[in-house]
């Protein structure tokens, strides 16, 4: 994991045309959507913009947006009435900068702070995803499926630089309301359980996401509610894409209540323990509920994977943890190719006597820290 140091910030235009916020007031709600967008997605971020401009616009909150689209620099918007429309209006634009450095989104967030207080922040991260894979990992395995299957959004690709999870979790300087993950495959075990003290909820999904992502013309009016209706958030994404027809009708999302994670943790520690010898003999092969299009596959449905090495009375105590965590989820019944039979709502890596690369970076998270899943 990469540690860095917080630099001054040199690189910024502040534009005097900008509204100035009067401090002395602050929002409800502040949201910052961080488009890490410099890569093959830097088209669908244009089109998820205008989305946000015929959607919902909170009186009493602000939605901020850092966009770096890969044909211009990176800048600070945020969204503004004029008249009857939404227009975007710029705060800073910077000079050339790679969005997967977790000090970007540490300075985004700050500024957002800085010059729209509120009552609570929220985040949604928007970019390629791979879940707790450590940089470069992703593209060390097969992708299967044609070259004709929908788009994914596979956070923070900028170039060749992916960001890991430890620097996300370092580069979030404040507590938050909530994250929302507009990229593949971030609805794992590992990556809630690392950004357990970051935010209060979670919304990502154990699949990958198609490269329209969130409806955000849908769900910014449950977001602003005084409390911010999650569920509903979930809900809109989930009929968005069952709305549609053939491999666009895919969609796994989960809602994670982070609090609850140590007590989750706790009881898996004790099911591996009791059951060292079903875990070490394991091989999960596809009998096992997977959420990926690669060989081998990297993310297993984690309640599925407990109910087989489990004790009755052991699931059981697991099952009450698990619901805690996860009060809601939605999926459609396929994923483009793989067929949704077992929803627990979180996937889990299965270490296996493969992948030494992968399975060494896995011992170093703080899932593995706390259930002693691969022993150091």
């Amino acid at each position: 994991m990469k540690r860095f140091v917080l630099l001054p910030i040199v690189a910024f235009v502040l534009l005097g045309s900008c509204c100035k916020p009067d401090l002395n007031i602050p929002a409800a709600r502040s949201l910052l959507i961080y488009m890490a967008a410099d890569n093959n997605l830097s088209g669908d971020s244009y089109n998820n913009i205008e989305k946000l401009k015929q959607g919902f616009l909170p009186k009493n909150g602000n939605i901020i947006i850092y966009h770096d689209p890969s044909d211009a620099p990176p800048r600070l918007l945020r969204l503004v009435k004029q008249g009857a429309e939404i227009v975007e209006e710029m705060i800073e634009q910077y000079a050339e900068e790679n969005s997967a450095e977790p000090e970007v989104l540490t300075r985004c967030l700050l500024r957002m702070r800085d010059l729209y207080p509120a009552e609570d922040y929220a985040l949604i991260l928007w970019s390629h995803g791979t879940g707790w894979l450590p940089e470069g990992t992703y593209g060390s395995v097969v992708t299967r499926g044609g070259v004709d299957e929908p788009r994914v959004k596979t956070f923070g690709r900028d170039g060749r630089q992916e960001m890991e999870l430890g620097d996300l979790v370092l580069a979030i300087p404040y507590h938050l309301s909530f994250i929302l993950f507009d990229a593949c495959l971030m609805g794992g075990i590992e990556v809630a359980y690392a950004l357990r003290e970051c935010a209060d909820w979670i919304i990502a999904s154990p699949t990958e996401i198609l490269a329209n992502g969130f409806p955000y013309h849908r769900i910014m009016q449950p977001i602003f509610l005084p409390q911010p209706d999650l569920e509903e958030v979930c809900n809109e994404y989930y009929r968005f894409y069952n709305e549609q027809s053939g491999e666009y009708k895919s969609a796994t999302v989960s809602l994670y209540h982070t609090e609850a994670l140590p007590e989750l943790a706790a009881s898996v520690r004790t099911i591996l323990e009791e059951n060292r010898d079903k875990v070490d003999a394991f091989v999960p092969a596809d009998q096992i509920q997977y959420y990926d299009r690669l060989r081998p596959h990297l993310f297993y449905d984690l309640d599925h994977f407990i109910s087989q090495i489990a004790a009755p009375a052991e699931y059981s105590l697991f099952s009450q943890a698990l619901d805690k965590v996860i009060p809601y989820k939605l999926t459609t019944s396929w994923f483009i190719s793989i067929p949704i039979n077992h929803y627990g709502g979180i996937s889990t890596y299965i270490p296996t006597g493969e992948q030494t690369a992968i399975r060494e970076a896995f011992k170093k998270t703080d899932w593995n820290q706390a259930t002693g899943f691969l022993p150091e």
